[in-house]
C-alpha cells in the first residue's frame, strides 16, 4: 500500500509541475493552447485523485463502484472533459477552430457514455462504456496524422507526429488492457461489485504526455545558448528596446522583425495569433515613430554605430 501511495503522489506531482508550466505560459502569453493544456492536466489530477480514493477508502470505493454501474457521472465528466480539451489542443496545433465534425463526435461520445450504463449490468456493458473513449483517442491519432500532411510550422508538425504515434498506440493498448481486466479481474455479480479502477496503460499514457509537454516547455520554449557575437547582438537589442520602453513581448517581436520575418512567421514561432502580432508591431512603429518595416533596420543600425563609436 505504501508503494501505491508513493506512486499516486509522484503522479500528482508530475501532473502539477507540468500544469504549472502551462498556466505560467498562458498567463504570460494569453494563448488558448496553454489554457487547454492546463485544463487537460487538471482533469488528469482530478481523475487520479478519484482513483486514489477508491484504492485507500473502502467505503468510498464501494459507493463509487455501485454508482458507476448505474450512473457513472464522475467518470463521464472526466472522459468528456479530456475529450474536449484534447481535441481543442490538437485544433490549436492545426491552427484551426473546432469543426462541425469535432462537435458531432463529442456529442456522439456523450450520448454513448450516457446510454451505455442503461444496459443490464455486465462486464460487457463496462467494456462497451470504456470503448467509446478509446475509439475517440484513436480518432485523435488520425486527426494528428492529417495535420502532418498540412502546411504548418515545422514545430507544430513535429509534435503532431509525436502525438499521432502516442494516441494510436495507447488507444489500442488501453483496449487490450481493459479487455483483460474487465472480463478476468473485475467482479460484476449482483452480490458484490469490485472494479479495478486504475488502468496502467492510461497512467503510462498520461506520463508520456507530461514528458512530451515538459520537453516542449523546457527545451523548445527556452532560448538556446548563444555564442559571444550573438550575445553582444542580443544585448544591443535589449538596450535599444529598453530605451524605447518596449514591453518584453514587443522586444521578442522586434528581434524577429530585425531578421526580416513576416507577421505570420512571428506568430507561428511565438505561438501567438496573427492579430496579436499585428497589434504589437503597430505599437513598435508608434514608439519608434516610423511607418515602414525598412525603417526598423535603419534605426537599429544607427543605434549600433553610435554604440560602437562610444565604445
Amino acid at each position: 500500500m505504501i508503494a501505491i501511495f508513493i506512486y499516486n503522489i509522484l503522479l500528482i506531482i508530475l501532473y502539477s509541475i507540468t500544469m504549472t508550466f502551462a498556466i505560467y505560459s498562458y498567463l504570460k502569453e494569453k494563448n488558448k493552447l496553454f489554457l487547454w493544456i492546463s485544463l487537460y492536466l487538471a482533469f488528469f489530477i482530478f481523475d487520479n485523485t478519484i482513483i486514489y480514493m477508491t484504492e485507500f477508502l473502502n467505503s468510498f470505493a464501494q459507493s463509487y463502484d455501485q454508482a458507476f454501474m448505474s450512473a457513472p457521472a464522475v467518470k463521464t465528466i472526466i472522459f468528456m472533459g479530456n475529450a474536449f480539451f484534447s481535441i481543442s489542443i490538437l485544433a490549436e496545433l492545426h491552427k484551426e477552430k473546432l469543426s462541425p465534425l469535432h462537435y458531432t463526435l463529442l456529442i456522439v461520445l456523450a450520448i454513448w457514455m450516457i446510454t451505455t450504463p442503461l444496459m443490464e449490468n455486465s462486464a460487457f456493458k463496462v467494456w462497451l462504456y470504456y470503448l467509446g473513449n478509446q475509439l475517440f483517442l484513436f480518432y485523435l491519432g488520425i486527426y494528428c496524422w492529417q495535420g502532418t500532411k498540412k502546411k504548418l510550422p515545422l514545430l507544430n508538425k513535429h509534435y503532431l507526429k509525436q502525438l499521432m504515434i502516442i494516441n494510436l498506440f495507447f488507444s489500442i493498448l488501453i483496449i487490450i488492457e481493459d479487455s483483460f481486466v474487465i472480463f478476468n479481474v473485475d467482479q460484476y455479480s449482483s452480490l458484490a461489485t469490485k472494479i479495478y479502477n486504475r488502468s496502467i496503460s492510461e497512467d503510462i499514457f498520461s506520463i508520456v504526455v507530461c514528458i512530451l509537454l515538459l520537453h516542449f516547455f523546457i527545451k523548445e520554449r527556452q532560448p538556446q545558448e548563444e555564442k559571444p557575437q550573438e550575445q553582444d547582438a542580443s544585448l544591443l537589442i535589449q538596450n535599444f528596446c529598453r530605451i524605447h520602453q518596449f514591453t518584453q513581448r514587443e522586444t521578442e517581436i522586434f528581434a524577429l522583425l530585425l531578421s526580416h520575418q513576416t507577421n505570420q512567421e512571428i506568430a507561428d514561432q511565438l505561438f501567438l495569433s496573427l492579430g496579436t502580432v499585428k497589434t504589437h508591431v503597430h505599437n513598435i512603429f508608434i514608439k519608434l515613430e516610423i511607418k515602414k518595416r525598412t525603417q526598423i533596420m535603419i534605426l537599429f543600425e544607427k543605434y549600433k554605430e553610435t554604440h560602437e563609436a562610444a565604445a
